[in-house]
């Protein structure tokens, strides 16, 4: 064979590689990343980083038993690099919201109710620390089982089980401060 022929059959598989990559796991790494950032644009951002340090990584992500996981390890990764070096930065706008779909056959009064219920679940999970949020956002958001969460996050599953259960009661509790009630 010659070595052109053989360096196309090189570039061959990890491209096919990748394609798999996005098309299986593309729309969950991006809701994650838009859970995580709670703006379109950041998580435009943080998607194509992922996706660009995974290509960087393919032969580590084929010869892992969780590819999914891997991705979602990457992302998260990245996720908290930009947190630390935008911490020390003040925000000029605040991350616009992610968009709820409200059926429109409510009334405006019902329509009205249920996004400021959104609005205020979004803020209590927002503000729950962190080794809380990220469970709470890959088990609602992105819709991963509790082993899946576990792997990623390299923690025993009980202690993922144990941070979901605690999460959801500090955002019980935070509705309840703000009259919503069962």
């Amino acid at each position: 064979m010659s070595s052109s022929r053989t360096e196309k059959m090189n570039q061959t598989i990890p491209n096919d590689l990748f394609a798999a990559l996005m098309a299986a796991h593309g729309d969950a790494v991006y809701k994650f990343c838009r859970s995580l950032t709670y703006s379109k644009e950041d998580a435009d951002d943080l998607f194509q980083e992922t996706f660009l340090s995974a290509f960087a990584r393919l032969p580590k992500i084929s010869a892992s038993n969780d590819p999914k996981g891997f991705l979602f390890s990457i992302a998260l990764y990245l996720w908290k690099s930009w947190k630390r070096k935008y911490a020390r930065r003040e925000r000029i706008a605040p991350a616009a919201p992610l968009d709820e779909t409200i059926p429109c056959d409510r009334g405006v009064e019902d329509v009205y109710m249920a996004q400021e219920e959104i609005r205020m679940v979004r803020e209590l999970v927002d503000a729950l620390p962190e080794k809380f949020k990220i469970p709470i956002v890959l088990y609602y958001t992105v819709e991963l089982r509790v082993p899946e969460i576990a792997n990623i996050l390299k923690l025993p599953v009980g202690t993922v089980k144990s941070r979901l259960f605690k999460a959801r009661k500090i955002i019980e509790k935070g509705l309840i401060a703000v009259g919503y009630e069962k």
